[in-house]
């Protein structure tokens, strides 16, 4: 590829991206019905035709919103190293949590909308959140499973407690996306893992 060409591409990525933010953000704002191609074309400043040389629908845009959501948190969940002289798999978990976390409280929008779509659970894309909150929760039971093969995670139904995990993330997130305050997302991530390796009750009332 010459520098050229690799500057168009860098171009048409950006343009696309941009596309993405506005639809994203529009969405959040006002739900996905009552959000129009228009003003998805007016938000992101472009004309019409360009729109259309990057997407053919709304549903389409939607849709690559929460597959370049799947590709950030993948690209952000990097496997326990377990070798001699690696970092403590504690810390090498926390930041996993942290980075994810990060990634999601920097874009209130995406939280908003995969969280409150305001569509009505028949629709095909509520249908593509469901499925987005799936492949997460794929993602978390691979992890869990690759944990229990190095020892680091006791055996457990790797499916079941994906879907209890990610429903106390979800709540957190719902949480966080709506408190009126900061927070130091390494404290997030820590309490988290907590709750997912100890839960609530203190050790003494636990013993027979």
């Amino acid at each position: 590829m010459t520098k050229a060409e690799a500057k168009a591409e860098a171009k048409r990525d950006q343009r696309r991206r941009e596309i993405l933010d506005a639809a994203k953000d529009l969405f959040a704002e006002r739900g996905f019905h009552s959000a129009s191609i228009s003003e998805i074309i007016k938000r992101a400043g472009i004309a019409r035709g360009t729109f259309y040389l990057y997407f053919n629908s709304k549903d389409a845009v939607f849709e690559s919103i929460l597959e370049l959501a799947i590709h950030e948190l993948q690209v952000r969940i990097i496997g326990v190293d377990v070798d001699e002289g690696a970092p403590p798999p504690a810390l090498q978990l926390n930041q996993n949590v942290s980075r994810v976390l990060s990634y999601m409280l920097s874009d209130r929008a995406l939280i908003q909308l995969i969280l409150a779509h305001g569509l009505p659970p028949d629709a095909p894309m509520a249908m593509r959140v469901d499925s987005f909150f799936a492949h997460v929760e794929e993602l978390i039971a691979s992890s869990l499973s690759y944990g229990m093969s190095v020892g680091l995670v006791r055996q457990c139904d790797a499916s079941l407690t994906a879907a209890q995990i990610l429903g106390s993330v979800r709540g957190g997130m719902r949480y966080l996306i709506q408190a009126q305050e900061s927070f130091d997302v390494t404290e997030v991530a820590s309490q988290l893992i907590d709750f997912a390796l100890h839960g609530v009750i203190v050790s003494d009332l636990t013993r027979s």
